[in-house]
């Protein structure tokens, strides 16, 4: 799991620039997804639903607000640990934590872990990696196990390790402010949010810097994730382990007037790399869209685990039927969307207002073809209240005020603007 990655950065999903040399060729030896969402743009909800196979939003209305995983809903390492696997998590989140943190006052990741590492905390991928490899060099790994890696890397700040060499980035000039040097872009969305804050006043020189950064700290990952995989061929491990390789969300920088993430549900926060190496299946590309809640039914159905009993919402990506463009589903604040082949719909909850996008022909979702489309607007329009009314049940009021809810309470932890 690496923290803030969109997909659009990385080579193997038609980026320019080299970020991503190491992943690249990990996804060409992989099934790799190419057209994968998270169902959320922010953290929290994002990994919960990875892990339990649930929409985002059943998460968002806990009792006090509590941000892990509720007590009336499986998740994987559960399932793997009552299989008899070893559960281990390395996480450098300070959202994914079996304990309390600042940014989670409640923890409640930990839940089916045999063990949940959280010294990481905020570190770069050394560190995840220095603790994993303790981990493939004791007994545990003798036996099957379930390692969930949570690397914080490209996540604000954007600041790869020193030693790091700068393949993007130049120095940033003298006359910038600190925090720009320092790839902070949490003043920049503090001056946006602020009452009268306006993207025009944004400094786009400064905001490149910030984007070089963000892909310099890629390529650190990049390089730190083929060490990962180094450990496991020569440990003897890569011939008998399945490796997932996923994100929570994307980053915003000003595509749509938004910076960071837990904003919206444009591609540049919720589409997000998937690929899976998998022994003994041949690589191969995947067009249709999918869902990182698809995961732990892929999982469970490659061991073969019986997934009825788990109420999970997803299906396996490797499934005979899989073939069929069941649509991916995102929800961010009021917004909610959904991608069906080359589509997109944005709905709002709170405006009635929806979007359509041809993201074959405009991939930035910057033109909104619905009057153009109108049978595709109403096929996307009515799948997705549809899904809306069956997930949230509630109705729309209920669900915008608990999408606001959950803003709120980010906000007041700091960790959003």
């Amino acid at each position: 799991m690496v923290d803030t990655l969109r997909a659009d950065h990385l080579g193997a999903y038609g980026y320019a620039r080299p970020t991503s040399p190491n992943l690249d060729r990990f996804m060409a030896e992989s099934v790799t997804f190419d057209s994968a969402r998270s169902q959320a743009a922010c953290t929290f909800p994002s990994v919960n639903s990875l892990l339990t196979s649930r929409a985002a939003v059943r998460f968002l209305d806990q009792p006090a607000q509590d941000f892990g995983i509720p007590s009336s809903m499986v998740s994987l390492p559960e399932v793997l640990s009552r299989q008899g696997y070893d559960t281990a998590a390395i996480s450098a989140s300070a959202i994914v934590r079996a304990t309390p943190s600042r940014f989670n006052p409640h923890g409640g990741f930990g839940r089916g872990f045999a063990s949940f590492d959280e010294d990481c905390a905020w570190k770069s991928a050394d560190c995840v990696n220095a603790k994993a490899f303790t981990f493939l060099g004791s007994s545990r790994a003798a036996r099957p196990f379930f390692l969930y890696l949570h690397y914080i890397d490209p996540h604000g700040p954007y600041r790869a390790p020193p030693t790091q060499s700068r393949l993007f980035a130049g120095s940033a000039p003298a006359a910038w402010p600190a925090w720009v040097a320092g790839g902070d872009p949490n003043p920049l969305a503090a001056m946006l949010y602020a009452p009268g804050g306006k993207a025009a006043a944004v400094d786009r020189a400064q905001l490149a810097h910030l984007v070089d950064l963000y892909d310099d700290e890629i390529h650190y990952f990049d390089g730190q994730f083929a060490a990962l995989l180094a450990e496991l061929s020569g440990r003897g491990l890569d011939r008998s382990t399945i490796v997932i390789f996923a994100a929570d969300h994307g980053e915003h920088f000003l595509e749509h007037g938004e910076l960071k993430h837990c904003r919206s549900v444009f591609d540049v926060e919720v589409r997000t790399p998937l690929a899976m190496r998998i022994p003994d299946q041949s690589p191969r590309r995947v067009k249709r869209a999918v869902e990182n809640l698809d995961i732990g039914p892929t999982v469970t159905a490659l061991l073969g685990i019986d997934a009825a009993p788990l109420a999970f919402e997803g299906t396996s990506l490797l499934a005979p039927d899989a073939e069929a463009e069941r649509g991916a589903f995102s929800a961010q604040g009021t917004q909610r969307s959904v991608v069906r082949g080359r589509l997109k719909l944005i709905h709002d909850l709170d405006t009635g207002h929806s979007m359509l996008f041809d993201l074959a022909s405009d991939p930035g979702e910057m033109h909104d073809v619905a009057r153009q489309r109108p049978e595709d607007f109403r096929a996307l329009r009515q799948l997705l209240i549809g899904w809306v009314a069956r997930v949230e049940g509630g109705g729309a009021r209920k669900s915008v005020d608990a999408a606001k809810a959950a803003e709120q309470q980010l906000k007041s932890l700091g960790y959003l603007e």
